[in-house]
């Protein structure tokens, strides 16, 4: 086996297959443009035996190419039969030419392959074209546009000041939050989190605002985890230490992690587990956006306003949790909150 590693003072780039070998490293093959939708060496038929191809540049194997105005390229009749024939425009690179070019290939009933041999002719496509049979013209229709792009690197910055959502750019915002532009704004794709979820203390109030005492020896619990975009999983878990005071007519709630998107209610499913007789309860906790987005403002649970018997449609009802209704929380007692929501 033969090494060889350039450039260096005693082995500099001295060929085209080094120069290639060397560049094509640093980009993938591709058209460079803003947007897949944009126009760049993009081809484009208009019913005559000619098709267009737009100017744009593209990086091929290491090369650069550059096509400075509207290209026209002839379109060699169908006179093979009753079948339509299914053609390729592709970018060449042709080392024994010392150019790389737009050619047009024929194919048949089938699209042509691309020919690509590592240092030698490399093609990467451009459109395919089908020509009726008999054909000596293309319409428009019979161009699908294949080009391939270019990638982009990732690039770094801050939430404070960030550079023009391009399409397509990937964008890390203070080393851990991963957006992608789409040349209009930058979207959320995830946050890069350890494996294990994170902590933060819930903040129990009111609804006029005023902290809930728990009581000494109060157990309170916030955990939560980012993943799949902008969705955050959360627990709290309550076990009261003490006898809280009664707010009439207030319902309780506790703060989360992060603000919740939007203007839209968010709900987690929500146990009560009494140490004091009283049993236990599953209902929701909600999210009023109207009232705060970062925090939940009511936990419901499903009652009856019916005595005995049972219920009809019209008496199923449900009561918002205070400290002292439907149950009385009081030492002991355990309120568990989980579920999933999407961040703002």
């Amino acid at each position: 086996m033969t090494q060889s590693s350039f450039p260096f003072g005693s082995s500099s780039i001295s060929t085209e297959d080094q120069s290639s070998s060397y560049m094509r490293m640093a980009q993938v093959d591709g058209v460079f443009a803003t947007s897949e939708t944009g126009t760049d060496l993009k081809v484009t038929a208009s019913n005559a035996s000619t098709v267009s191809v737009a100017a744009g540049e593209a990086w091929v194997q290491g090369t650069y190419y550059a096509n400075s105005a509207a290209l026209n390229v002839s379109v060699p009749t169908n006179s093979g039969g009753g079948s339509a024939r299914n053609d390729l425009i592709v970018l060449r690179r042709d080392p024994s030419a010392d150019a790389t070019t737009v050619q047009y290939r024929t194919g048949g009933t089938s699209f042509p392959t691309l020919t690509q041999t590592l240092n030698g002719t490399w093609e990467i496509p451009l459109a395919r074209v089908t020509v009726a049979a008999g054909a000596s013209v293309v319409a428009p229709a019979g161009v699908a546009d294949v080009r391939w792009f270019v990638g982009r690197p990732a690039v770094f910055g801050s939430t404070a000041y960030r550079r023009p959502p391009v399409r397509g750019q990937l964008h890390i915002d203070n080393g851990t939050d991963i957006y992608v532009g789409d040349g209009t704004t930058w979207n959320l794709l995830g946050r890069a989190e350890p494996p294990a979820a994170k902590t933060y203390v819930p903040v129990w109030s009111n609804q006029s605002g005023t902290a809930i005492n728990w009581g000494t020896g109060t157990t309170n619990i916030g955990r939560y985890k980012l993943a799949f975009g902008n969705l955050c999983w959360i627990k709290i878990q309550l076990q009261v230490g003490g006898n809280a005071s009664a707010y009439d007519d207030l319902p309780i709630g506790v703060t989360l992690p992060f603000a919740v998107q939007g203007s839209t209610r968010e709900n987690f499913l929500v146990n009560f587990t009494s140490a004091n007789s009283e049993g236990s309860g599953v209902g929701l906790a909600m999210v009023f956006p109207t009232e705060g987005t970062n925090r939940i403002s009511r936990i419901r649970f499903p009652v009856s306003d019916t005595a005995s018997g049972t219920p009809d449609v019209g008496d199923v009802n449900s009561a918002n949790m205070l400290t002292n209704r439907p149950f009385n929380i009081r030492t002991g007692d355990i309120i568990t909150i989980t579920g999933w929501y999407e961040i703002a």
